[in-house]
């Protein structure tokens, strides 16, 4: 009997550690009130995060939380969306912060999460996963070659928002298409 009790209070305490972990890597938040979640990597990387922006607008959430260790400029495009939609934002600053969560925003109430990751995945990895270059994600907002758009377009339609297509102009003037600059790089970086 005793020996159970023990067992119990034990089971306790590290339940209350864990929950305390995951708030700490969660910039403060437990997962369960976390709508999306960026690394630093995704915001360092300098483009706004499409996903992001949608998902501060959704109707529970309520608060945009940043680790104030990034610098101010790569939250810009996320607090310039806060303010125009009335989204609270905060910046977060904490010797307990765990992990390289950067960004989260945060709902209203907890939400059915617990079986998938809220981090949004590395850009990069997504159009590798689709059989394309990882150069897309370096190339996001820009104008890329009438071949890579006709390759986004059938391989991943939902991204070619993202996009724009040489025009006649670019062709003319031999415009480097950012996608192969990459490839060309990294291919020397090896």
């Amino acid at each position: 009997m005793e020996r159970e009790l023990i067992n119990q209070q034990e089971k306790a305490r590290m339940k209350f550690f864990k929950t305390q972990m995951e708030k700490n890597y969660y910039l403060g938040e437990f997962k369960e009130n976390v709508i999306i979640a960026l690394n630093k990597d995704e915001i360092e990387n300098g483009k706004p995060y499409i996903e992001v922006l949608e998902a501060m607008k959704e109707h529970d959430a309520v608060l945009l939380k940043m680790r104030r260790d990034i610098p101010l400029k790569y939250f810009k495009p996320y607090i310039q969306e806060a303010e125009k939609i009335g989204l609270r934002y905060t910046l977060m600053d904490g010797i307990t912060l765990l992990g390289d969560i950067g960004l989260v925003v945060v709902a209203k109430e907890a939400l059915d999460n617990s079986d998938y990751d809220v981090t949004l995945e590395n850009a990069g990895q997504k159009f590798v996963q689709s059989g394309l270059s990882e150069g897309y994600a370096y190339a996001m907002g820009k104008k890329i070659s009438r071949k890579h758009y006709k390759e986004l377009k059938e391989k991943m339609p939902s991204h070619i928002g993202n996009f724009k297509k040489f025009g006649i102009w670019d062709v003319l003037l031999g415009k480097e298409c950012p996608i192969d600059k990459f490839e060309r790089e990294k291919g020397r970086s090896k």
